[in-house]
């Protein structure tokens, strides 16, 4: 088992926008036991907030598509017009969306439930991370039920 106090994912500061506070906690651990520094709003409209504040600083945007409020999409559309070039990844339970994907500009997709692995997986493909060494699935919380 890999030491996860010592595995470092270069400090990379990701924002987590989720309605549901377990899957926001799902994220969030598997993000931070990696060495990531995480930041999480409930919402499109808290992630606004947060994001004017930390804006400049955040490396990536994990959001999940329908929240109330806010989606994910619009959220999107709010944060690529201060900063069109912010990697997003997005989260649903509902089978993917084919037009939110393109690696190319900076978009993902991942479907609900999803592994440790997965989410990592799609964190390095933005990030220049290193996946070699990544903590493995025991290492990792179980997925909320």
């Amino acid at each position: 088992m890999i030491d996860l106090v010592r595995h470092n994912a270069g400090g990379h500061l990701v924002l987590v926008v989720d309605d549901d506070r377990g899957i926001r906690l799902y994220i969030k651990t598997i993000l931070q036991r990696a060495g990531f520094q995480v930041l999480e709003a409930a919402d499109g409209l808290d992630a606004l907030e947060v994001f004017r504040v930390w804006g400049g600083r955040i490396d990536l945007v994990i959001t999940d598509i329908r929240m109330p409020r806010m989606t994910g999409t619009d959220l999107a559309i709010s944060l690529r017009s201060d900063r069109p070039a912010i990697p997003l990844i997005f989260v649903s339970g509902e089978p993917t969306p084919v037009d939110l994907i393109d690696p190319k500009t900076g978009v993902f997709f991942i479907e609900k439930p999803f592994a440790p692995k997965v989410l990592l997986e799609a964190a390095s493909r933005f990030l220049n991370w290193p996946l070699a060494g990544a903590p493995g699935p025991a290492a990792l919380p179980a997925h909320p039920a």
